[in-house]
């Protein structure tokens, strides 16, 4: 069992061992979009995506369920680690209605093997996901299979807040820090909260003191490989 110190806040953590694992996306968080560079590159707009997953065959010091998750620019063009990944997960190619308007809420609670190694610092990494034997299921997990709506979280600071906008500000609250200041840094949510200042109610109502107690879930249900729409 690795165990990581960190400096940068959390303390000490499990790292997820090296090897293929069995897995299930758990939870999707939309970070939104915000002025990224890389490598030699000039810094360009991207919007990121967290895909969540837990590893139910290997259970931590606590009798939880290992948990990690990887980044993503929220793009399907060929070159992209998404289109890649999701591919190899479904086990087929992208129909073109696909490449348009792919709802990523269809992984949730989806099946796959991820192929994970540990970075020099000793970090787990996700570097590959691909279709399981016996094809990818729906199937329960035991964390909350929930999506971050940032559409959603921004209607709690643009003067619209609702049952939606309060229960993306739960799930917010439990996502790590460094997630949570990238979608503070976002451009969406700077629109919203111009559009709040501009609101004849003023700021918004509630914000994150009026978190909302009840968890949007995912309900899971049995599937056949055939409909799952993934």
């Amino acid at each position: 069992m690795v165990m990581i110190a960190s400096s940068s806040g959390g303390g000490e953590f499990e790292a997820v061992p090296i090897g293929t694992h069995r897995a299930i996306c758990y939870k999707l968080a939309d970070a939104g979009t915000r002025d990224e560079k890389f490598k030699d590159e000039d810094a360009k707009k991207r919007r990121s995506i967290f895909v969540f997953f837990e590893l139910p065959d290997l259970r931590t010091q606590k009798d939880q369920p290992f948990s990690i998750f990887k980044q993503y620019t929220l793009s399907l063009n060929d070159n992209s680690a998404l289109h890649k990944d999701l591919k190899s997960w479904r086990g087929k190619s992208f129909t073109e209605a696909e490449l348009k308007s792919f709802d990523m809420a269809n992984i949730l609670g989806v099946s796959c093997d991820l192929e994970v190694e540990h970075t020099a610092g000793g970090r787990a990494k996700i570097t590959s996901i691909f279709k399981p034997d016996g094809g990818a299921k729906k199937v329960a997990t035991v964390n909350d299979q929930v999506m971050f709506d940032l559409e959603d979280y921004c209607k709690e600071f643009s003067g619209e807040s609702c049952d939606e906008s309060k229960n993306a500000c739960d799930i917010f609250a439990d996502l790590p820090a460094f997630m949570c200041e990238m979608i503070e840094g976002s451009y969406e949510l700077a629109a919203a909260y111009s559009k709040g200042r501009k609101a004849e109610a003023g700021e918004s109502k509630g914000g994150l003191a009026a978190m909302a107690k009840d968890r949007k879930t995912v309900p899971v249900a049995d599937f056949e490989d055939d409909d799952i729409p993934f």
